[in-house]
């Protein structure tokens, strides 16, 4: 990060730096969660009167305003995006330790279009359950109504019998962490649930 930093000479520098972490992590959804820890560092750095905070946020904002397109062209791009969203809603804070509220709205849309999406249903579904499982809380707290509405989506699909049995059953799990208000499961509903997704996955 360091070697990052110093070499950072001009705006049009950090922004290739942004970038590659950027495309990187939107590619590669395992490596989200590091990549918003990294951006998370290196948030206040600037360069000629520009943050790399602004740079990453502006880059967000283009793929959110494109996410129909991404949607249509490349799945994985578009499940990485707002898989890379959550992690740097859920990690980075302001200079007056807040969460970006900004991007409570776009988060919302995006989960909503992941229980809607037609053509990766299981993909997307899993997507949604694991960005709740760990923002969850977080969204709940900015904006509770908007977790109620997208609630009675989930439960609701949940209850479709068309769903796939894998679907509904990460699904469900939602429903029960937000039961216990977002905190851990206990060991054996957490065995179970894991168990059965491993079975439908099989």
């Amino acid at each position: 990060m360091e070697e990052a930093q110093n070499s950072a000479d001009s705006e049009e520098t950090l922004n290739e730096i942004v970038h590659t972490i950027y495309r990187k992590a939107v590619s590669d959804r395992s490596f989200a969660a590091t990549a918003a820890k990294l951006c998370d560092k290196m948030a206040l750095f600037m360069v000629e009167g520009t943050k790399f905070r602004s740079l990453l946020l502006n880059m967000l904002q283009r793929d959110f305003t494109r996410r129909e397109e991404l949607q249509q062209t490349d799945v994985e791009c578009w499940l990485g995006f707002i898989t890379f969203l959550c992690e740097v809603f859920g990690t980075m804070r302001s200079s007056a330790g807040e969460p970006f509220r900004v991007l409570v709205c776009p988060i919302y849309s995006c989960l909503r279009e992941l229980l809607e999406s037609p053509e990766v249903k299981e993909d997307a579904v899993l997507c949604c359950s694991m960005e709740l499982q760990s923002t969850g809380r977080l969204l709940e707290e900015q904006l509770p109504e908007m977790m109620t509405e997208l609630l009675a989506a989930v439960r609701d699909k949940m209850l479709c019998p068309s769903e796939s049995q894998l679907t509904r059953s990460l699904l469900m799990e939602v429903i029960e962490l937000h039961a216990h208000h977002w905190s851990p499961l206990e060991a054996l509903t957490t065995a179970y649930y894991n168990r059965t997704i491993q079975k439908l996955t099989a």
